[in-house]
Order: structure tokens, then sequence, then C-alpha cells
């Protein structure tokens, strides 16, 4: 009883988790533009931008690259 209990909890954590996630559209200088589930993270120490692609790849871009970063 506890075991389901502490499963539906877990999958409802899960679900308001993936819900809250808003997509993001990353525009480069050169016109390439890539989507990601999330906001990218800025680093301040290296000056650049970190964010994962749709199909789960990590990235880092120089921000001296981007042009404009929006929600969609």
């Amino acid at each position: 009883m506890k075991k389901g209990v502490v499963v539906g909890i877990c999958l409802f954590a899960l679900m308001a988790l993936v819900a809250c996630s808003t997509p993001y559209r990353m525009m480069f200088k050169d016109g390439t533009v890539v989507e990601m589930a999330d906001e990218p993270e800025f680093d301040k120490d290296t000056g650049f931008y970190e964010y994962q692609t749709l199909d789960g790849k990590n990235v880092r871009v120089n921000k001296d690259q981007v042009v404009e970063i929006k929600e969609m």
C-alpha cells in the first residue's frame, strides 16, 4: 500500500516538473535557430551559455555568437 502511494506521488511530481518546463529558441549571428526545452543558463565566469538540445545533447556556446533568446 505504501509503495503504491510513493509511486503515485513520484509520478505526480515528475508530471508537474515536465509541465513547468518552458521551451526556448536561440538565434545565432549566422542565422541558425536552435530550440531547447528549458531556458539556457549563462556562466558569467566563462561567458558561455549552456543548454540541452531537444535530443538531449549538452551544448555550450559563446555569448558573442548569440543574437536572441526567446521564450516560445
